[in-house]
Order: C-alpha cells, then structure tokens, then sequence
C-alpha cells in the first residue's frame, strides 16, 4: 500500500500543478487591431451680400401681374477642397406660414459666376424653383475666393390675394464632396 501512495503522489502534485499555472485554464483570448482612417482637414466658409440687409431680401411692394422683379444675392466662398452649395426652403412665399401662397414656379433662381471666369469648373443653375436640398453650385473646386451671383426672380400671378409674403430659405456650403 505504501507503494501505491508513493506513486499516486507524484501524479497527483503534477496534475496539480498543471491545474495551477494556468495552461489548462478555461478563459479564452482574443486581440484587437485597432484601423483608423485619416483624411485630409477641409474647410470652407461662405458670406453672403448683396441685395439684402440683415438677412432680409425685400423685393417692396408689388402688384399682381406687374412685371417681374429681380433681386441678386452674392455668395462668396472660400475652400480648402471641392465644394457645392445647396439651398433649402422652410415653406413657399406666403402670408405667415398659411395656405395662401405664391406658386413655387413663379419664385425661381439663376446662378452664375461673379469671379473667377464663369466659364470655370463649378456647374451653375438656371431657372430653378427654390426646394428641399436644391443645389444651387456643383463641382466647386478648391478656391481663395469664388463669388457666386444668385439671381432671384419674382412673378406675381394676376389673383394673387393681397399680404406680406415671406419664404425663409438656407443655403449650405458643402466641402470636401
């Protein structure tokens, strides 16, 4: 019998200690490889002017079936990468945001180039009625200054109720698209 424990010893403090470093353990790993992309920084800015004043264009007082008014707004845009303006509208021209208004089609743009040459890169629009996301100026490349005229027009229908018609719009400057 002493024989036996002097054997079972041996085996026995060598399956513990296999238990004990660790080797047999249960716990799975894993590793990470973090993957990170860098671009290039891009910035832009754009002012506006032109015929406006406090971010109002007022296009004064107006008769139905008058002839068509033209206001221009000037867009200045300096990137650092390609570039593309869009213009947004909250609603139509109306009278405190209710259902009298004037139809879409008779508020319309043009966009064209103040400098540099127009016959430059970025594509321009003409007779566009103002929308959700409407691009005003694509393929912009970069520029030091790039002036952009956007002429308004403006058509009263002949049964065009009397009021004081707003349209809020916003413009973006997009850089780096």
């Amino acid at each position: 019998m002493k024989a036996r424990i002097i054997l079972t010893l041996p085996i026995l403090v060598v399956i513990i200690a296999f238990c004990l470093s660790g080797v047999a353990s249960a716990a799975d790993t894993g590793s990470v490889t973090p993957i990170v992309h860098v671009v290039e920084s891009y910035s832009g800015s754009l002012t506006i002017g032109g015929d406006i004043e406090d971010s109002v264009m007022d296009f004064g007082f107006l008769v139905p079936a008058g002839e068509p008014e033209t206001r221009t707004l000037t867009l200045n845009v300096t990137s650092t990468a390609n570039w593309q303006i869009t213009v947004s509208k909250f609603q139509d021209l109306t009278i405190g945001g209710y259902e009298t208004h004037i139809p879409s089609e008779n508020f319309t743009f043009t966009s064209s180039a103040g400098t540099p040459d127009p016959s430059g890169p970025p594509t321009y629009y003409s007779n566009s009625e103002f929308g959700t996301e409407t691009p005003v100026v694509t393929n912009g490349t970069a520029s030091q200054t790039c002036q952009v005229n956007v002429v308004y027009r403006l058509e009263i229908p002949a049964d065009q109720p009397e009021g004081y018609y707003t349209a809020p719009h916003t413009y973006t400057l997009i850089v780096g698209q």
